[in-house]
């Protein structure tokens, strides 16, 4: 740290815009001393000589006197700020350098000297034992520039910076085990309370300059303050016994938001007036105006990762995802979420060691791992007491009318896994240039998730497909016949009718089939389809076997895929959300026109570069992340129709997630939710859909298959484009959504 930190700056001197971050900490104009001062924080450095002032740019600190010469003693009322002990009593002052025109400095232009005393180590002094302790590393005061002209929106950024080194202090106290979490947290909220009693006393002064906004992307102070809070609530504070002291730190952080001008947190939030927001996760890009540093910096870490070639064994499902997380979508930062089924405290330990990488990106480790969204529940929730209407926990089509999206799905013989349907394609056919291929001209064709459809126990097999699921329609009627046998022992004929009447109309819309020699089940009256392709496998990524050129290895994609030929006595002319679910209850938007997809939005693969280290323009050339790719879809706003979940919403992030399964890497696009859940078992294969900006309906980008098991914050999907992509790879022709 700089010796300048000693004194009083000089008025006349223009000071320097600080580079720490991005559109902060700017320091004000030279001027007289401010009404508004900042408390002076004692920081801690162990290092002598980290920069060489020159001597044109400083005054004398000390001023040398001849013999006899009388100096009133207020000449040395910086002397107070002298906090290494070394430095005890006056010395003779070595004279400066050659060329020096000033020789009333200690400072030169061209040499630094040691704080040592001058008969330090000489012959004389070692012959005789030192009588002090050992130095104590070199204190230093952050002294602020004072300007009484200094706008409040300034200030309030000079103590933000001060706030933020108060506060990685504190954390470095924690560290060092010089204090206990409790202290810590304490501490921590105590200089969040010195603030904010600080701005509103600066905005009671200037009541008509408050018109300021700082967030986590136009103030570096603003993302190392979140950090060192998330950081707190996320990991430090995990434990059941430091709730109270989580819930203080929470309501006090909010209280230090509203003070930067976010009086629409609750707005960003979703939370009710009055409650306090707590940290949520983001998709990276949420905030589509602006970007968070180092974006560029987790794409290439997470690629790296992700082509990885190292010999290695993890625990199935443990993944890497990078998000934004905060409080609301103006103050969020980077974060890499940890996801792991059973996390040790090696774990715990390793993330611990990985807070201090970055000052501005937040590490979380969590209990949860990346599981297939198809249902295997062993048992459907008991209906509710009947009502007047009967009504099915699934969807079913219309007879005669258009069959709608997303509806349940499963092969006949299935008995535990089941998914959804997610929308309709149809082949581009040339009748002149492929006459063979004239039975599948008007055909239409399902898309699902090839883990719901194949067979395991036959992967040679094309089953036949059953929609609504017959998994869910056999669990329902053995809740229903749970419950009329309950009713039959508790002799309540209410009950018993009402149950009764239930069960004979199931039978009447699925009645029985036979689905082998020995086994029936009930099954819809007309069947869904059969599976004609699926497979369920890792591709490899563009033509040849290209090598990525950051990682050197060839890069691989998912491709999770089933093709089922529709039942020609279905009506599919289109993908249509249907009618029989109250959209406009989630959106009010989703009406009329705004019901139907026609586009499908083209997700391109992100394909790194090698950073150039033999340029000069570092700023235009360094950088490997194309911004044009996929720039305009990060953070778009999304939602899903499921069998199970039915409407969720979330954000497409900026970046792909890296989860380790079945004993390899695999990397995805993925959503983050906007709501507690996004998708669960049985939604696989459901579409990811999107209000189109320059015009009517909707527009599809891909189809969702994994999840996060535990928290169900995050769906894994596979881009639409590459899907049909893969069928014209695998068939020769062109596919297209109807």
């Amino acid at each position: 740290m700089s010796m300048k930190r000693f004194l009083s700056r000089s008025s006349a001197r223009k000071t320097s815009t600080s580079s720490t971050g991005k559109n902060d900490d700017v320091q004000p104009q030279a001027g007289s001393s401010s009404s508004f001062t900042a408390d002076l924080a004692p920081m801690v450095s162990n290092q002598s000589g980290e920069s060489h002032d020159s001597i044109k740019e400083l005054r004398p600190m000390f001023n040398q006197r001849s013999d006899g010469q009388s100096v009133n003693s207020s000449q040395y009322d910086m002397m107070h700020l002298n906090l290494n002990p070394t430095i005890l009593n006056s010395t003779k002052m070595a004279s400066s350098t050659k060329g020096s025109t000033i020789q009333d400095s200690v400072f030169s232009s061209r040499q630094s000297y040691s704080t040592n005393q001058s008969s330090y180590r000489s012959d004389v002094s070692a012959k005789r034992k030192l009588d002090f302790a050992p130095s104590q590393p070199l204190q230093i005061l952050n002294i602020l520039e004072e300007n009484e002209h200094q706008n409040l929106e300034d200030l309030i950024r000079d103590n933000l910076k001060q706030l933020s080194q108060d506060l990685s202090y504190v954390v470095n106290q924690f560290n060092n085990s010089t204090i206990n979490l409790s202290t810590a947290v304490i501490n921590t909220i105590d200089c969040l309370k010195k603030f904010i009693v600080f701005i509103e006393k600066a905005k009671v002064h200037e009541p008509s300059n408050t018109d300021f906004s700082f967030t986590a992307y136009n103030s570096s102070s603003v993302r190392k303050i979140l950090k060192i809070y998330l950081h707190m609530y996320d990991n430090l504070l995990r434990d059941e016994v430091y709730i109270k002291l989580k819930l203080l730190l929470v309501k006090n952080f909010n209280d230090f938001a509203m003070v930067l001008n976010h009086a629409d947190l609750d707005q960003q939030t979703g939370t009710n007036p009055g409650e306090v927001a707590k940290p949520k996760n983001y998709a990276i890009g949420t905030n589509r105006q602006s970007l968070l540093p180092h974006e560029d910096v987790l794409i290439k870490i997470m690629d790296r990762i992700s082509q990885s070639t190292l010999s290695m064994k993890e625990q199935n499902g443990a993944f890497i995802a990078p998000i934004t997380r905060g409080i609301s979508k103006d103050l969020n930062i980077l974060c890499l979420y940890f996801g792991y089924p059973d996390p040790k405290e090696y774990h715990y330990n390793l993330i611990q060691g990985l807070q201090g990488l970055y000052e501005e990106i937040h590490i979380i480790l969590m209990k949860d791992q990346i599981e297939l969204a198809s249902s295997k529940e062993e048992s459907i929730p008991i209906p509710p007491p009947p009502a007047q209407k009967f009504k099915l926990p699934f969807r079913v089509p219309t007879e005669g009318e258009q069959i709608p999206m997303s509806m349940s799905l499963s092969i006949e013989k299935a008995t535990r896994t089941s998914g959804t349907v997610g929308g309709y394609i149809y082949p581009i056919i040339d009748l002149e240039k492929q006459p063979h291929l004239k039975s599948y001209a008007n055909a239409k064709f399902a898309v699902s998730c090839g883990h719901v459809c194949l067979d395991s126990e036959d992967p040679e097999n094309y089953p036949n497909v059953s929609s609504p699921s017959s998994v869910l329609i056999s669990l329902y009627k053995d809740a229903l016949t749970q419950q009329y046998h309950k009713s039959l022992h508790n002799n309540a004929k209410d009950s018993k009718a009402a149950f009764g009447a239930m069960l004979q109309q199931l039978e009447s819309m699925f009645p029985l089939k036979k689905i082998s020699p020995d086994e029936v089940r009930n099954l819809p009256k007309t069947r869904f389809g059969q599976i004609i392709w699926g497979e369920r496998t890792l591709l490899t990524v563009g033509e040849n076997e290209e090598v990525n050129q950051v990682s050197g290895v060839v890069e691989k994609k998912l491709s999770d895929l089933a093709i089922i030929k529709l039942n020609k006595n279905l009506k599919c002319d289109c993908n249509y959300l249907g009618d029989d679910v109250p959209f406009n209850e989630y959106d009010p938007a989703l009406m009329f026109d705004n019901l139907y997809v026609k586009k499908v939005l083209d997700l391109k693969r992100y394909a790194p570069k090698v950073v150039r280290t033999d340029i000069h323009d570092v700023d235009s050339e360094i950088s490997n992340y194309d911004s044009t790719v996929n720039n305009n879809y990060y953070g778009l706003e999304t939602f899903k129709m499921g069998a199970t979940t039915k409407y969720t919403r979330g954000c497409l992030n900026g970046i792909k997630i890296v989860y380790w399964m079945d004993g390899q890497i695999n990397s995805l696009e993925f959503v983050v939710s906007l709501e507690t859940t996004f998708a669960s078992g049985g939604d696989s294969g459901s579409w990811l859909l999107t209000k189109l900006e320059d015009g009517s309906g909707l527009g599809v980008l891909g189809m969702l298959h994994s999840y996060d098991g535990q928290v169900k914050q995050f769906g894994l999907f596979t881009p639409m484009s590459e899907i049909l992509e893969r069928l014209e790879t695998v068939t020769g022709i062109k596919w297209s959504v109807l």
